[in-house]
């Protein structure tokens, strides 16, 4: 098509001039037809794409110029690539916002860096933490043999907010390793050497002992479902039990000394590292991937003994215990954490380095470098929204967070004593808040800094 002059292109237009009424009928048009959103009109001159536009279908299809629901498909692509590149993304992206006239970024000043609370009632290192799913209570495992409960209100504001240390469970025979809450808040799971303690969180009653693994228990896991837990242990044997403490199934025998294990919360597959492969005899090599791209738990705590001469992530079938996956890693791997979408493990390798598995593509992500582990049982997590930090502790004092996509080093946050800083766990209720244990006895709270700008005064809690 073409036009003589201005004039002409209007005049074919039926263009009334930029005080009449066709830009409304460009806006109707252009999203009934295009469907464009109203951010592109925001930044487009009315006057240059309304003549065109109106004559364009005469003459050509609209699905031919513009797919249907491209621009929004663009748009989207837009916010979400806004998403990736904000290193410190905190909050869900407003899909009304427009993101055409500015780009998305989250403030620093937001992340939670600064310890509110120290928590001083352990006599001995704490190995590892984790937060009830509802997020206001907080358990802790130490070398001092016991287990405590935390009750941490969710109060906004940290000088007002509720700690205490609710329960103190002092009947274990040995340090504490392991620590797993079930669905619904109501029992806490624990292991000491060999053993397994099932307690009532409400009351701080022992519920029950469980005596049928050999060797250390390395691995304590609810399923998603809330119908039972699962154990792993250096003896090679994987058992699942229901609510009660009543085994339900055991896999004998397995490949590996298992050092750690997790479900995913889509409850189809089971993930457990580990060290001094075995292949079993009878393993069906035709149905098992063998990926290929040193020290681990000991009977004694949290220190690691002697290099094994393989080490192993395998990926389970959680209904029929089939090997899906077994990857050969040259370092120690000390534990591993599940995202919340079921498609990465992220996994402790010592030396140096935690590493992000891409479960449904069989294959290595990432790799996050900076803290440091060669001696110790370092155990991360996922943080924040939708998981996009990683987490972990260090044997420098120190408390490391990447962003999980561009694998950026975002924090090196120091406050703990001397000592490894073995576990970490972000609050699943409150996105801005998680929790470190250390060799120094104590664990901290982190928070974002107080909106006034004030001081913020560290709260300690002793008994």
């Amino acid at each position: 098509m073409t036009c003589s002059d201005p004039q002409d292109l209007r005049r074919r237009a039926s263009w009334d001039g930029a005080s009449g009424t066709s830009w409304r009928r460009l806006l109707d048009d252009l999203q009934r037809q295009y469907e464009i959103p109203m951010e592109i009109f925001l930044c487009t001159p009315l006057c240059f794409v309304h003549p065109l536009m109106s004559c364009l279908p005469d003459y050509t299809p609209s699905s031919t110029i513009i797919p249907r629901r491209r621009c929004s498909t663009l748009l989207t692509q837009s916010r979400e690539y806004q998403r990736y590149r904000c290193l410190y993304h905190k909050s869900a992206v407003d899909p009304s916002s427009s993101l055409l006239s500015s780009d998305h970024t989250c403030d620093k000043e937001s992340f939670p860096r600064i310890t509110t609370t120290i928590l001083e009632v352990h006599s001995d290192e704490v190995w590892n933490v984790a937060w009830s799913h509802n997020g206001d209570r907080l358990a802790s495992a130490s070398k001092d043999k016991t287990a405590i409960i935390w009750r941490i209100g969710l109060e906004a504001e940290p000088s007002s907010r509720d700690c205490i240390a609710e329960f103190i469970l002092r009947d274990h025979p040995y340090p504490l390793g392991c620590l797993a809450w079930s669905l619904d808040d109501s029992i806490l799971s624990t292991s000491a050497d060999h053993l397994i303690f099932l307690w009532n969180t409400k009351t701080g009653v022992l519920i029950k002992t469980l005596e049928n693994h050999a060797e250390t228990v390395s691995a304590l896991v609810w399923l998603p479902d809330g119908s039972g837990f699962m154990s792993g242990s250096l003896d090679r044997k994987i058992l699942l039990w229901d609510m009660e403490g009543e085994l339900r199934e055991s896999w004998h025998d397995i490949a590996i000394r298992v050092t750690d294990a997790a479900v995913t919360p889509d409850m189809k597959r089971l993930v457990a590292v580990g060290m001094g492969y075995n292949p079993p005899p009878t393993l069906a090599r035709a149905n098992v991937r063998d990926a290929s791209p040193h020290t681990a738990p000991n009977d004694n705590g949290n220190a690691m003994g002697p290099r094994s001469p393989e080490n192993r992530m395998i990926i389970y079938d959680l209904k029929t215990g089939q090997v899906e996956l077994s990857v050969h890693m040259e370092g120690e791997l000390t534990s591993v954490n599940i995202s919340e979408d079921s498609r990465h493990a992220l996994i402790n390798h010592a030396p140096d380095e935690i590493h992000l598995w891409d479960l449904e593509e069989s294959r290595l992500a990432h790799k996050f470098t900076g803290q440091r582990q060669g001696h110790h049982v370092i155990r991360s997590c996922f943080g924040g929204i939708n998981g996009n930090f990683i987490i972990s502790g260090s044997e420098d004092c120190n408390v490391y967070v990447w962003h999980r996509d561009t694998g950026t080093l975002l924090e090196a946050l120091e406050g703990h004593g001397s000592g490894s800083v073995n576990s970490v766990a972000w609050n699943p209720r409150n996105k801005r808040m998680f929790a470190s244990c250390s060799d120094d006895n104590t664990i901290r709270v982190w928070e974002a800094p107080v909106s006034t700008g004030g001081l913020l005064r560290v709260r300690r809690l002793c008994v």
